[in-house]
């Protein structure tokens, strides 16, 4: 693992070299941009929450087993729309593709769905000159939901995953869902809490063939730092789930939590270089338990 690790290191760092400063890469990236589109490892929080879609070589310490994997979701554009001045509602389509080689948990899912996103009141600026109308509130509410359905192509079933999530947004520093920057106004810190719902079908684990059906609540929390402005990225995401009056064959107690650290050479944020540990109970692999570390080509939007 160690040495292929260092060739595949030495392999993908050539590659960013040559991609992220070409020009035709920059308009494409440009252009997606511009249309709304995004590019991310998953949509299963906010829009804007910055998880790089990815090729990774990925060890299971479980069983020794090394393997690829592929996790890419795409935005397709977004349309907004708003009850009054102060509110905002946003929803999108997207679609994702999962795949992995992994002898014990092989999986490959193509899934389709649209998330919205509402914030229901209008939020106050902490830098609005005085005697301007600061209307508003410090703290709001923000709903969002996510459909996802999903073709699993290896147990020959469709999956659903259905969920409504609260979480908090605000516009003052160090409060939830703010973009705190530094006096050169880099991107340096932001984080998410959610408090959900969710539904799940999946194949049943012992009755081939089948599905099982379940609803969860969950808490979860996504951080993002820039350790250095549009360089090297770290990202935290915890999620605990339990099961609602559980009759599955899993567990009922089911947390996960996953730390990646990114590196963008050329001081862009679209290309990188990533590693990523994950250890807990995965959807993507039916809610059993994974140790996983990934060395991840990156590609975000």
């Amino acid at each position: 693992m160690k040495r292929l690790s260092i060739l595949l290191i030495l392999l993908i760092t050539s590659i960013i070299n040559c991609f992220s400063q070409d020009s035709t890469f920059i308009k494409v990236n440009k252009w997606l941009a511009d249309n709304n589109f995004s590019i991310r490892k998953t949509f299963d929080g906010s829009k804007n929450e910055n998880k790089p879609s990815g090729i990774s070589f990925q060890e299971n310490h479980k069983t020794s087993n090394d393997f690829f994997n592929i996790d890419i979701g795409v935005k397709l554009s977004e349309f907004e729309l708003k009850s009054n001045k102060s509110s905002v509602f946003i929803f999108y389509p997207k679609i994702e593709w999962h795949k992995s080689t992994d002898s014990i948990d092989k999986k490959n899912k193509l899934d389709g769905g649209f998330n919205f996103e509402f914030i229901p009141f209008g939020l106050k600026s902490p830098n609005l000159p005085s005697g301007i109308p600061n209307n508003g509130l410090k703290l709001a509410p923000w709903f969002q939901g996510t459909s996802a359905y999903k073709r699993n192509f290896l147990d020959n079933v469709f999956e659903t995953k259905l969920s409504l999530q609260l979480s908090l947004v605000s516009n003052y520093k160090w409060f939830p869902g703010c973009t705190i920057r530094d006096k050169k106004s880099n991107f340096r810190f932001r984080y998410y809490p959610y408090l959900g719902i969710e539904f799940n079908s999946i194949p049943d684990l012992i009755l081939k063939g089948q599905l099982e059906e379940f609803s969860t609540y969950f808490v979860r929390l996504f951080a993002e730092t820039w350790i250095i402005p549009q360089t090297l990225q770290i990202n935290i995401d915890g999620t605990y789930r339990e099961i609602i009056k559980n009759n599955s064959t899993l567990k009922t107690a089911i947390p996960i939590l996953s730390t990646s650290i990114y590196l963008y050479p050329g001081k862009q944020e679209s290309l990188g270089i990533g590693y990523e540990y994950k250890h807990g109970y995965d959807t993507d692999s039916k809610f059993q338990l994974v140790k996983i570390s990934s060395l991840k080509l990156s590609w975000k939007i």
